[in-house]
């Protein structure tokens, strides 16, 4: 594919909005479990298309496919940040999170931009196998933070929240080997 300068200039402010994800914490470990220093949204997504990458070869899923719904997942949030579910509509923040992609994705090359976009709706629409073992994802690598956190010393007591959070949606799931690891990580943190 040969790009034009006007699409290689596009292209470096994708990236340079795509990194912002580095400075953008995650804010439920703030809010929720005064977390002094939390991940960032980068932190979790790089955690995340690890676990994608090794579970999506051994369950047979399209690892490319779901590495990239996994890079693509949280993107929007480079521009929006990171909202708590309990103070913002679902609705108001799909919207915002939509235009924000749509503007993200505008800077992609134009072979790009519609498999992308359909990528990223294929996650929010939480459908298809592929998506719905992203969210899974979603929820284990939030339940492996937490144990991390608990492990650097943060009250069990606040990180509980997200383990049953991530053990309920977990446990409703069809991944058996998600949901092993998931109680692995429940039971086993501190032999690991």
């Amino acid at each position: 594919m040969e790009l034009e300068k006007r699409e290689v200039l596009n292209l470096v402010s994708f990236f340079h909005t795509v990194c912002n994800l580095k400075r953008v914490k995650r804010s439920g470990w703030i809010f929720k479990s005064k977390i002094e220093s939390p991940e960032s949204i980068a932190d979790h997504s790089y955690s995340m298309c690890v676990m994608a990458m090794v579970l999506a070869e051994i369950l047979n899923l399209d690892t490319e496919y779901i590495m990239k719904m996994v890079n693509l997942h949280d993107v929007a949030e480079s521009l929006v940040g990171d909202f708590m579910p309990d103070r913002i509509s679902v609705e108001r923040k799909q919207k915002r999170e939509d235009e924000a992609m749509k503007k993200i994705i505008s800077k992609l090359p134009r072979e790009l931009r519609k498999n992308y976009l359909d990528i990223w709706n294929d996650y929010n629409d939480n459908i298809t196998v592929n998506a719905r073992f992203v969210h899974n994802l979603d929820k284990l690598e939030m339940a492996l933070q937490a144990k991390e956190y608990e492990s650097d010393g943060y009250s069990k007591e606040s990180l509980q929240i997200f383990l049953k959070s991530a053990t309920d949606y977990i446990s409703n799931g069809s991944f058996q080997l998600v949901n092993e690891i998931l109680q692995t990580i429940n039971d086993d943190s501190n032999r690991i």
